[in-house]
């Protein structure tokens, strides 16, 4: 009987002490609810804001087809460059701890 006892009381140790993941592998950590620039249409040499919104948690990078990126997380400034006329594509990219990604994008055009 002592050993019935026993046994039950490891089983029940066991069970209570292990840690419960949470968050499930491959759950997203994160949802992405907009990405928005506060022009679409920008001069050569000047920059717009550009701004992504989401919940949760996720890393925020950044990428643009040509010009450059000021900044970092979730508001960003884009520069047009000097050479570059035409449209052009900012891509957001939110990556959680699970490796779950998903990629938004703005075309912000470049005039003379």
């Amino acid at each position: 009987m002592k050993k019935i006892y026993f046994f039950i009381s490891v089983v029940i140790f066991i069970f209570f002490s292990c840690k419960k993941n949470t968050s499930p592998s491959g759950q997203v950590m994160y949802n992405f609810v907009s990405i928005k620039s506060d022009l679409d249409t920008i001069s050569r040499g000047n920059v717009t804001n550009i701004k992504v919104n989401y919940t949760g948690q996720a890393n925020v990078t950044w990428f643009a087809s040509a010009g450059d990126i000021f900044g970092s997380g979730n508001n960003i400034l884009f520069g047009a460059s000097t050479c570059c006329i035409g449209n052009h594509t900012v891509t957001c990219t939110l990556k959680d701890q699970n490796n779950n990604s998903l990629s938004k994008s703005v075309v912000i055009y470049v005039r003379l």
